[in-house]
């Protein structure tokens, strides 16, 4: 009787519960959703021709936004790691964004309300110069990175004036006379600077390799 008393009493007792020695935290991804916004066109000289072909920012985009980084609080890792990113143009946001939000009027707005980064590319051409540049902004309307590329027109400057040697020989030896007529105006060469669709897919690869997320 005894012996069933001190088995009940010691079975009665709380069993203390063994504690994990560490907790597993699991880390939710984040996706970095990128808008590219239209091409804007600066003109300022109508001579040169300056049309990108259609989408050629949105599928650069696409491919060079997996080379940007993220910042882990101690060094940088590959977006990749860290969800990707989604890469939508003014033809696909609306599938995403359930707001009906008018990227069309006012993209910058859309991307403060949703709280996502945008690209904007600038092609400005003056009678010198052509420049392709690219800014991502973050939804603060921060500055993440930028780049640009760009082609200069070639000038060169051919002179029109006609040189005439002429050699003798004689009793005394040779001689030389030159003989330099009037200089003409020399005459002007010109390689017109181009929009190429090559200088899209640098400037793009530059961006986003120097792009660090937070």
């Amino acid at each position: 009787m005894i012996y069933l008393l001190l088995s009940t009493i010691l079975f009665a007792q709380e069993i203390p519960v063994a504690k994990p020695d560490s907790e597993i935290v699991a880390e939710v991804q984040q996706e970095y959703l990128i808008y590219v916004a239209p091409v804007r066109y600066h003109i300022h000289d109508e001579s040169i021709e300056a049309v990108l072909p259609y989408s050629s920012v949105f599928l650069s985009a696409s491919t060079h936004s997996r080379l940007s980084e993220v910042h882990t609080g101690v060094f940088y890792e590959t977006v990749l790691m860290h969800g990707g990113t989604k890469v939508y143009s003014q033809e696909t946001i609306s599938y995403v964004q359930k707001d009906k939000c008018n990227y069309r009027r006012d993209h910058r707005l859309c991307a403060v309300a949703n709280n996502h980064f945008f690209l904007e590319t600038h092609v400005t051409v003056d009678e010198n110069e052509l420049t392709v540049s690219m800014s991502l902004f973050n939804s603060d309307m921060q500055i993440i990175n930028s780049s640009v590329v760009s082609d200069k027109k070639v000038v060169r400057w051919i002179r029109q004036q006609e040189v005439i040697v002429q050699k003798s020989e004689g009793m005394m030896g040779s001689s030389t006379t030159i003989h330099k007529p009037k200089e003409e105006l020399p005459l002007k060469w010109e390689i017109p600077h181009n929009l190429m669709s090559n200088m899209v897919q640098q400037c793009s690869l530059i961006l986003w390799t120097g792009v660090k997320l937070n």
